[in-house]
């Protein structure tokens, strides 16, 4: 998995059976590999600029050898080698998603599926959001099957939340069958967080909170922040850097952040707005939520959680890694799982999530 925060690959070794009737995983390997910082700006523009399509073409390339390096580095980590894994799920790494533009939903994940099936010698599963999309979808999100699958409870009213460049939510009512399932993106996770620590500070992100915590709320930006249209929507509905990337972040700052304000002010704003967002979407579209379950990078800001939990006051907050799943490794795990339904022909999406007009197989198979 590389995702829309491009901090680089997560790579999991999993194993997924039936017991009974429900599905369970074991957790095999972890393996994190950073983006190259030239192969991180160059996708990083590709999201933000206009870029030939030999440049879109060489990352397409680039990308499945840095897929391939993950999987050995993380293969050689366990004592196993690619040729014995029965299946690898690949998401690939977005560059543009719309799903309503005129003409139909479309999206485009680069990295070569075919060519990383020859260089890992096994078959690989990748392009999971094209089927969905076709059908009338927005081709997100898919975690949703997944926290169907490994985090719904019988007795309370769930919600997971994945903090990544994006955040997105799935709602599982206590003992809910798969289409009593809603999910969907809020708005930001991480994504302007991150590019405030970059541009004031020269970090990629915000090691623990520690910059937002020293700030104070910027009012103007704050009420400008609540105002934005996609965050109070309802849902379905899914997001990516096409609204939330680095150009629409340095319009809002020109407009509603004096000269000579702090630096921590506007960190500090924005990580409030990232759990505002969150808890709002929750309040307007979840009902009474019981039990918070918190992944990707942005559970690692311990700021960012005390902040949920301020929002959230009659719901437990915890993370992903008191189920056994690394916060850091729960994307990739879930299309681990969605390459492992594709080999068995089970469908991966579900239809009152992403607007799709049915249920569909998710997913390319490349052969080696």
């Amino acid at each position: 998995m590389s995702g829309t925060s491009l901090d680089g690959v997560d790579v999991v070794v999993a194993e997924f059976w039936q017991e009974r009737r429900r599905r369970r995983f074991r957790l095999l390997g972890h393996h994190h590999e950073e983006f190259p910082p030239m192969l991180r700006y160059r996708l990083l523009r590709a999201q933000e600029e206009p870029v030939s399509i030999g440049e879109v073409a060489r990352l397409h390339w680039e990308l499945a050898r840095c897929y391939a390096d993950a999987v050995h580095a993380c293969c050689r980590s366990i004592g196993i080698t690619p040729q014995q894994l029965d299946v690898v799920g690949v998401h690939g790494q977005t560059v543009w998603h719309e799903p309503a533009a005129a003409e139909g939903g479309v999206g485009l994940q680069l990295g070569n599926v075919p060519a990383l099936a020859q260089w890992l010698g096994c078959p690989v599963v990748g392009d999971f959001r094209s089927a969905d999309l076709a059908q009338g979808g927005h081709g997100a999100p898919l975690v949703p099957l997944f926290d169907y699958e490994f985090l719904r409870s019988p007795h309370e009213h769930v919600a997971a939340v994945n903090l990544g460049g994006m955040a997105n939510v799935t709602v599982l009512p206590r003992g809910c069958s798969p289409a009593q399932v809603r999910a969907w993106d809020t708005g930001p996770g991480n994504v302007w967080i991150d590019a405030a620590m970059e541009q004031f500070f020269g970090l990629r992100y915000d090691p623990e909170g520690r910059t937002a915590r020293a700030g104070r709320l910027l009012m103007p930006l704050w009420r400008a922040l609540q105002d934005i249209e996609f965050v109070l929507a309802p849902p379905p509905k899914s997001t990516g850097r096409e609204q939330f990337g680095r150009p629409h972040l340095r319009a809002l700052l020109q407009q509603y952040v004096p000269a000579r304000v702090p630096a921590e002010d506007i960190v500090h704003t924005l990580t409030r707005f990232t759990a505002w967002s969150v808890a709002e979407n929750l309040r307007r579209y979840a009902g009474s939520v019981e039990r918070l379950i918190v992944s990707g990078g942005g559970a690692c800001n311990g700021f960012l959680l005390e902040l949920l939990q301020q929002e959230l006051p009659g719901t437990v907050v915890m993370t992903s890694q008191e189920y056994g799943i690394p916060v850091l490794a729960k994307e990739a795990l879930c299309f681990a799982y969605l390459a492992y339904r594709r080999m068995a022909q089970e469908t991966g999406n579900l239809p009152q999530v992403t607007g799709a007009r049915c249920a569909v197989r998710l997913g390319v198979v490349a052969l080696p």
